[in-house]
C-alpha cells in the first residue's frame, strides 16, 4: 500500500515586516513621472518661443512702406493720450516770416521802453534842477546831472555861468527892495549940481528924515513907480517890478542897480530853467505817445485754431 506525500509543511515568517502588502510605487516610479513632466514643459516651451529664438530676421515684404517712410519715434518724456481723453490737433511751427516779425516788434518794444525810461529821468533831473535853483545857493551839482541825461542845449549852456553863484530867491529881492526904497526915493529927488542952495538944502534934509508916499502907486512920481514896483515884488512879479523901475531918474537907478543885477540873473535862471522843464516833458509825452502809438491794441495769433474732440 502506497502512502501519500506529507504536504509540505509552511514555516511562518520571523519577521513581521513580511506580512505587510509590497508597495507597487516606488522611488523609481516617482522619477519616471518627474523625467515625464520635464519633457512635456520642454516641448510646450520649444513649441512656444521656438520659432522666436531660432528662426532668422523676417525680411520685411515689398508692399510695406521702407523704415525712412515710418513716422519718427515719439520723443522721450511724451505719455500716450488716455482713453476717452481729448485729442488736440498739433500745432505747426511758426514760419520763419512771422517770427522775424516778432523779433523785430520786441526789439521796437525794447526800444521804446529805454527811451521812455531816458525821458523820464531827464523829466525827474530837471524837477530836481528846477527845485535846486528856486533857492538862493549855487546849483552846479545838479546842473551836471541833468545834463548827463539831456541833451546839451542852449539853455544848460546859459546856466552853466549862473549855476556857480546862482542868485536871491523871489521873497529875498522883494524883501532887499523894501530896504533900498527909502534911499532911492531920495536919490531921485536930487536937484543936481546947479540947483540953488534951498533945493539942495532940502535935499540934504530928507536924506536924514525920508517922508514918501508908500500908498500911493497911481502917477509918475518916484514914490508912486517905487510903490508899484514894491507891490509886484510882493506878488511875486519881478519881471514887472523890473519894468516898472525903469522910469526912475538915473540917481534912483544908480542906487537900485546892485539889487537889479541880483534881480535880472533870477529872472535870467527861472527862464531857463522853465525851458528846460518843458522840453524834458515834451519829450516824455512824445515817447509815450509813441510807444502807445506803436504798440497794437491786441496781439495778433498767428497759430491757427484748436479743435478738441472728445
Amino acid at each position: 500500500m502506497t502512502l501519500a506525500p506529507d504536504p509540505v509543511e509552511s514555516v511562518a515568517p520571523r519577521d513581521p515586516a513580511l506580512y505587510g502588502r509590497r508597495r507597487l510605487l516606488g522611488p523609481g516610479f516617482w522619477a519616471v513621472i518627474a523625467f515625464g513632466i520635464v519633457c512635456v514643459a520642454i516641448g510646450a516651451a520649444l513649441a512656444r518661443f521656438g520659432p522666436t529664438w531660432f528662426s532668422g530676421p523676417k525680411e520685411p515684404p515689398a508692399s510695406q512702406p521702407s523704415a525712412a517712410s515710418a513716422p519718427p519715434p515719439a520723443p522721450a518724456g511724451s505719455v500716450p493720450p488716455l482713453y476717452g481723453a481729448p485729442s488736440v490737433a498739433a500745432v505747426p511751427p511758426p514760419a520763419s516770416e512771422d517770427v522775424a516779425q516778432l523779433e523785430g516788434r520786441v526789439a521796437v518794444l525794447e526800444t521804446g521802453q529805454q527811451r521812455a525810461l531816458d525821458a523820464a529821468g531827464a523829466a525827474l533831473a530837471a524837477a530836481t534842477l528846477a527845485d535846486a535853483a528856486r533857492t538862493a545857493r549855487p546849483f552846479a551839482e545838479e546842473l551836471a546831472s541833468l545834463e548827463r541825461v539831456l541833451p546839451l542845449s542852449p539853455d544848460l549852456r546859459a546856466l552853466a555861468r549862473l549855476a556857480r553863484d546862482g542868485a536871491p530867491t523871489r521873497a529875498g529881492l522883494a524883501a532887499e527892495f523894501e530896504t533900498l526904497t527909502g534911499r532911492a526915493a531920495v536919490a531921485a529927488r536930487d536937484p543936481g549940481r546947479n540947483a540953488d542952495f534951498l533945493a539942495r538944502l532940502r535935499h540934504a534934509l530928507s536924506s536924514i528924515v525920508s517922508i514918501r508916499q508908500v500908498g500911493s502907486t497911481q502917477g509918475a512920481t518916484p514914490d508912486a513907480v517905487l510903490a508899484r514896483a514894491q507891490k509886484l515884488l510882493n506878488e511875486g512879479d519881478i519881471e514887472g517890478a523890473l519894468t516898472a523901475l525903469e522910469g526912475l531918474p538915473a540917481p534912483a537907478q544908480t542906487v537900485l542897480a546892485p539889487w537889479r543885477a541880483a534881480a535880472e540873473r533870477r529872472v535870467e535862471i527861472d527862464r531857463h530853467i522853465a525851458a528846460i522843464r518843458a522840453e524834458a516833458l515834451a519829450g516824455l509825452v512824445q515817447v509815450t505817445r509813441a510807444q502807445g502809438e506803436a504798440a497794437p491794441p491786441h496781439a495778433p495769433s498767428n497759430a491757427p485754431p484748436v479743435s478738441v474732440t472728445p
